[in-house]
């Protein structure tokens, strides 16, 4: 009995003398919506800003702002009042305020407390945010909607209310600044014009007409003389700031077709750096020459900022990546990845162990605590370090029942199959598209084939030679899901044009039909783990059980929205239900016997593109095109058991539960799975809390 004690206290000892230092938070826990316990990703950029006292670096993405410490690069906050896609930011001059906007439901702009991450105020414009900026003095900010009326919006912070609102811009409004002395605002728009406002009077005081195509950037030079304006015209055009005369072009032609996404003086004013397609150009602001190329983005550069002591250059760009660079020789110092595009496929391994998904061309594997495993190239195979590119869309991931192999489809017209624990390539077949399933005993795979110039029809794969063993056929549109049923003797296939089909694979013949009750694509089917239930979802708003034997329709629930995703929970008790649109997300847990709603979660920013339950039913896993996935606790009252002290959710109690606070020792904030007493902060008492239950467990031994 003392000697187990002895060990327990060892073991805690151990765990805690291997807590790293400092106690830096994890990006994977910062603010969590309630019900959630992880989260992979961190949404993809769309706007990034350093503070002009240069201790932060602020990124706007699709879930929120996140906040790093500039001088060591790790992650501060996660600002999101809400469920929040943020468009925009703008640091006040004093540094001590940030302000965001977006696509957010009431259209709010946010003014954060930098010091604290709290919410100060908002202000209720009514309007899509594109663009913000701080007056030099910081008692004015300036913001850009969009359609139909296009209007720029003054508001007096000092009041917090609508100061004016100046309408002449025709098309989006995508770059704002003010002048040095405060007395003017700039705008530069789709409409191929750049204009200066009177900030008191709110009349245009000049409209510059030179740029052939969409003006995508303004910067003022440190000075305040010089205004520079980037084109998709492929041209940067510089402007007296006082007589609204032209003073230069560059221009290389053939060298930027597409134009310049974006512009940026250094603090001294000496350099102009730019970025068109994949590349930044340094251009020398005296000579008009071009200084320097930065090269290493793999997509289109869509922002580019100096830090306040221009030492750096931070990039962002749609390949998902946050680059920071070395402005005086070009070398490129650190890429934050975790970054991603869109995710649209997740998937638990039959051990619960490794969480799976797809963001366009790329496979992720990760374990349960968000931390990267593998990452890989879906048409080369290829194994890489982050994000850097995407080739071919990968829209679903699927784990054999043994968990050994994982396959993935896309819309490259291949099914690719992969070894999950190495992510090694073991085979690629025909067909592709989204509708992929393992039978039950892992030897058939089935999924959309169009080889051999068969199109309408379903290829049945041998799961371990990968030779094609039958062909089904035929349905008029492309496949969107399939499911075996729980015996192995039924697919289920679904298509665009609503049709759910039933096919009897002893006999490989076409059973059942339904073409009546969808009025829409069917995009997610699941069967109920005894059989006896099939349920479809549809982009026409309604949820329908089915018998998959006679094809008779049970139940049908009405939805405000498009239905996204479904899964059903192991034990057959609960049905998650993934609906919504822009900005209206929604998770469902539904009584799968009374089809009560039991809890709702929400945390996602766009659509929900699918769900998985963990083997134990414990974890609900949900993917979505904002970038991130979540993992959510399912212990809901009545339902799945929930022990805090199993703090991983594998099932038991353990030394791998010790290991798991002790990584998360110091961090604050509802939520935490680690915090197991639930006082909002992981210490050394939820420690000992586990390390009690396992001592218990020991002596009932």
């Amino acid at each position: 009995m003392k000697n187990r004690t002895f060990f327990i206290f060892v073991l805690l000892l151990i765990s805690i003398s291997f807590l790293p230092s400092g106690f830096a938070q994890d990006y994977t826990q910062i603010g969590l919506p309630e019900g959630a316990i992880t989260r992979f990703g961190k949404g993809y950029i769309n706007d990034i800003a350093y503070s002009p006292d240069g201790t932060l670096l602020a990124v706007a993405t699709s879930i929120g702002v996140w906040l790093y410490d500039a001088s060591t690069d790790t992650e501060l906050n996660l600002l999101s009042e809400e469920p929040d896609y943020v468009e925009a930011i703008a640091f006040s001059p004093d540094s001590s305020t940030l302000a965001s906007g977006g696509y957010s439901p009431n259209h709010a702009i946010q003014l954060w407390d930098t010091d604290t991450g709290n919410l100060r105020d908002t202000l209720n414009g009514g309007e899509e945010i594109l663009a913000l900026t701080f007056s030099p003095d910081g008692t004015m900010l300036a913001s850009s909607g969009g359609w139909p009326d296009y209007p720029i919006q003054l508001w007096n912070l000092t009041h917090r209310q609508l100061q004016d609102t100046l309408f002449g811009h025709t098309r989006w409004t995508s770059a704002l600044t003010f002048s040095a002395d405060g007395k003017t605002l700039i705008s530069g728009s789709e409409d191929r014009t750049v204009r200066l406002w009177d900030v008191h009077t709110g009349e245009v005081k000049c409209i510059l007409e030179e740029h052939r195509d969409d003006v995508n950037s303004v910067v003022l030079s440190p000075d305040g003389k010089t205004l520079a304006s980037g084109s998709d015209d492929g041209t940067i055009q510089f402007w007296d700031m006082h007589t609204g005369e032209m003073l230069a072009i560059l221009e290389e032609d053939a060298k930027f077709p597409e134009g310049f996404n974006v512009i940026a003086f250094s603090p001294d004013g000496k350099t102009l750096a730019s970025a068109t397609a994949k590349q930044i150009q340094l251009w020398d602001t005296h000579t008009k020459q071009l200084r320097d190329v930065l090269e290493g983005h793999t997509s289109d550069v869509t922002d580019i900022i100096f830090s306040p002591d221009g030492r750096t250059i931070a990039s962002a760009s749609w390949d998902d990546t946050l680059r920071l660079w070395d402005a005086s020789t070009g070398k490129l110092r650190k890429v934050f990845g975790k970054h991603t595009d869109s995710v649209n496929t997740v998937a638990f391994s039959p051990d619960g162990k490794t969480v799976a998904s797809a963001s366009r061309g790329l496979i992720y594997l990760w374990n349960t605590k968000g931390s990267l495993l593998r990452l890989w190239y879906a048409r080369t195979g290829e194994h890489i370090e982050y994000s850097v590119d995407h080739i071919d869309y990968v829209r679903t991931v699927v784990f054999s029942p043994d968990g050994k192999l994982l396959a993935s489809g896309g819309y490259d017209s291949r099914l690719r199959l992969w070894d999950a624990s190495t992510g090694d390539h073991i085979a690629t077949l025909r067909g592709g598209g989204p509708a992929v399933a393992f039978s039950p005993d892992g030897k058939l795979i089935a999924n959309e084939y169009g080889g051999d110039g068969i199109i309408g029809t379903i290829g049945l794969w041998d799961a371990h030679t990968g030779e094609l063993r039958h062909v089904l056929s035929k349905y008029h549109n492309p496949l969107t899901c399939m499911a075996f049923s729980p015996d192995g003797k039924t697919l289920v296939s679904a298509s665009r044009d609503s049709e759910i089909v039933f096919w009897d694979i002893p006999t490989l013949q076409r059973r059942l039909s339904l073409t009546t009750h969808h009025t829409e694509g069917v995009y997610s089917l699941a069967f109920s783990p005894d059989g006896k239930t099939l349920v479809s979802s549809s982009s026409d708003q309604t949820l329908r059980f089915w018998d998959p034997h006679t094809g008779e329709q049970k139940v049908a629930l009405q939805y405000p929205d498009a239905i996204t995703s479904i899964a059903f929970s192991p034990d057959g008790r609960i049905l998650a239900v993934g609906w919504g649109g822009w900005q209206n997300n929604r998770i469902q847990l539904l009584d799968a016997e009374t089809l009560q709603p039991r809890e709702t979660l929400i945390g996602h920013t766009e659509d929900i593109t699918d769900l998985s339950f963990s083997p134990d039913g414990r974890t609900l896993a949900s993917a979505s095109y904002d970038g991130t996935m979540l993992l959510w606790k399912t212990g809901i009252a009545g339902g799945l058991a929930d022990i805090p002290e199993d703090v991983n959710s594998d099932g038991s109690v353990n030394i791998e539960d010790l290991t798991f606070v002790a990584d998360y020792l110091g961090q604050v904030g509802e939520g935490n799975a680690a915090d197991v007493n639930g006082d909002g902060v992981v210490n050394v008492l939820d420690l000992v809390a586990v390390a009690d239950t396992i001592k218990g467990n020991l002596l009932l031994k």
